[in-house]
């Protein structure tokens, strides 16, 4: 589409915090209702709550003296950054998704629920360790009319005009990781598999999910940073696609998957989504079985020590995730290659020590897109 002549125009949508408490509780109901026995009476009811926590938001941060600040500035007057909401759908209901100011809507959402004492104000010191009930009913009044500037993104001419758009807004800021901004544009159940999937190994709930928890590197950083849903984005491209070398870096991979599934969920019925759904999970389960069996040589097969390298700066290796599923593609989705698990492993091993990723000559990147299509195309079984 041609956005030559298109204006953002984001809606105004000010709101006192009293009216955005009670959204947020509709939209918390909302996500606890049972989708087939939602009328179309009951969506009207809901329309425009907020969803303080969509997939893509960060994990909350903020400590109790963050949070006081925020309050405090509330009840001495200083202004407080707008919040800016993107709608959306959520089981047909139409919704705002908090794109930007999360923190802040639930630190005032926390406070009027009673969750924290108010703590180390420098200006208004006689209210520390004071709960919202505590506080005398001229500040409760100041608090809850107090009104937050708010902007509504509801009509952009495409996904891609979006992500410039909220990649605009987020510098200068406290921003969103790329793959969080990824995840608000590009929404789709593939995406939500992939968030509740690493959520699930994250909690270590089973053996299986400790051994993947390992795989993965899913560490606290680079679960706040979204890395590891990077990675398996990156990963998941390559099971169906393969290597394309006209990509320009790992990221592309991820951001391509995203956008593909995305359009898909836009342009088809529910029933094929969630056959693409179906196929896709059967896909990467497929792969996580081999990739636990792989973990007889190292518990981390996704790094150089799937071939004998000694790593342990870098636990989880994007350019090891990309030739390494690019291998699997080969020989067990395109090839159906039924040789024997050891023997599979073992050709693999040796080719990767004598590849470009241990040529002390080779100085370009080693996610290099041409680089790593020539590799898979020379393999052999």
């Amino acid at each position: 589409m041609n956005n030559k002549s298109f204006t953002v125009k984001p809606t105004n949508l000010d709101q006192t915090i009293k009216t955005i408490i009670e959204s947020i509780d509709k939209g918390y109901e909302l996500q606890n209702i049972d989708e087939s026995s939602i009328s179309n009476e009951t969506r009207l009811e809901y329309n425009d709550s907020l969803i303080l926590n969509p997939a893509y938001q960060r994990d909350y941060r903020a400590t109790v003296e963050d949070e006081s600040s925020l309050v405090e500035s509330i009840l001495v007057g200083i202004p407080i950054p707008p919040v800016f909401l993107c709608s959306t759908r959520l089981m047909g209901v139409q919704v705002l998704n908090v794109v930007d100011g999360k923190h802040r809507l639930f630190a005032f959402y926390r406070f009027r629920k009673g969750l924290f004492k108010l703590s180390n104000l420098p200006l208004l010191p006689d209210l520390n360790g004071k709960k919202f009930d505590d506080l005398s009913f001229e500040y409760k009044e100041q608090f809850i009319s107090h009104k937050l500037p708010a902007f509504v993104f509801r009509d952009f001419p495409g996904k891609d005009f979006e992500l410039e758009v909220f990649n605009r807004y987020n510098k200068g800021t406290k921003t969103l990781t790329p793959q969080e901004i990824r995840s608000a544009v590009y929404a789709s159940p593939h995406n939500e598999y992939v968030i509740n999937f690493v959520k699930k190994i994250s909690k270590g709930g089973t053996e299986e999910d400790k051994t993947l928890c390992k795989i993965f590197n899913v560490t606290k950083d680079r679960l706040l940073k979204k890395k590891v849903h990077e990675g398996i984005f990156s990963i998941l491209y390559v099971l169906e696609c393969g290597i394309q070398s006209e990509f320009k870096n790992s990221t592309t991979y991820a951001t391509e998957y995203m956008k593909k599934k995305a359009v898909l969920c836009n342009e088809s019925t529910e029933a094929l989504v969630q056959e693409d759904l179906r196929k896709m999970s059967n896909l990467f389960e497929e792969y996580l079985r081999w990739l636990i069996q792989c973990t007889a040589y190292t518990p981390y097969p996704i790094s150089k020590e799937f071939y004998g390298i000694s790593s342990k700066q870098y636990k989880f290796s994007t350019a090891i995730a990309l030739v390494l599923t690019a291998l699997y593609k080969k020989v067990y989705i395109d090839q159906k290659n039924n040789v024997c698990f050891s023997d599979v492993v073992a050709k693999m091993q040796s080719y990767l020590l004598n590849s470009f990723l241990e040529d002390s000559s080779y100085s370009a990147s080693s996610t290099n897109s041409r680089e790593i299509e020539i590799l898979i195309e020379s393999f052999s079984i």
